[in-house]
């Protein structure tokens, strides 16, 4: 029985401490491999071609073609590729685009060294990972009133919103909130359904749009 293939990365950034950084953080570890590193959006998408990677680190502010764009023209060609945008916090708007073009989440470059190991593994099975200065610049303490009306959320589906938002998988949903399995994916199916989502990721960029959590 053969060992499961390493994570492999692409690392997209014009600064090559920020390379040097994240190549100590994965040195060592067994399940996740650097295979290439880009210095700004046009070198990536060759490398992409090249280099098959599993998930990008991409930065957003860079020259030559920067983080938006290149993550729009990835994830057209790759569409199973992750995204995960890696950046100094710049706006919501600079969230929403990238959400929006494909990425999974956002983290920031300060919490690199918190737990960017984690963070790759998280990603890789499909959950949004966002950092928890984002997520704390992003999430207002209380939901719009008017927003909850315009998209007709339930109580127990705003709960569900706001613990997707947490990072919460489905099971800990269930075991938050003492609720079957089943239920929970009944909750996330009417939020997608009320959102005009596809999935969690679009979901969020939706209720972050309209201060829904």
């Amino acid at each position: 029985m053969g060992t499961k293939a390493p994570i492999r990365v692409l690392v997209v950034d014009d600064h090559r401490h920020i390379h040097d950084v994240i190549t100590r953080l994965l040195i060592g570890i067994s399940d996740i491999r650097i295979v290439g590193q880009a210095a700004n959006g046009a070198e990536a998408i060759e490398l992409c071609e090249e280099v098959k990677p599993d998930l990008v680190l991409m930065d957003v502010v860079m020259p030559v073609m920067d983080g938006m764009q290149a993550t729009e023209r990835i994830r057209e060609k790759h569409p199973d590729l992750k995204l995960l945008v890696l950046s100094s916090f710049q706006d919501h708007e600079s969230v929403y685009q990238l959400l929006r073009g494909g990425a999974v989440g956002y983290i920031t470059k300060d919490a690199l060294t918190h737990d960017l190991v984690n963070i790759i593994r998280t990603t890789m099975q499909g959950k949004a990972v966002f950092s928890p200065n984002v997520i704390e610049k992003l999430i207002s303490p209380d939901a719009a009133p008017a927003a909850i009306e315009k998209f007709n959320l339930t109580d127990r589906e705003l709960e569900v919103l706001v613990a997707m938002a947490d990072g919460l998988t489905l099971q800990q949903m269930a075991l938050k909130f003492s609720i079957a399995l089943s239920t929970v994916k009944y909750h996330s199916a009417n939020i997608f359904r009320k959102l005009g989502a596809q999935n969690r990721s679009e979901a969020l960029v939706v209720a972050l749009k309209n201060n829904l959590i």
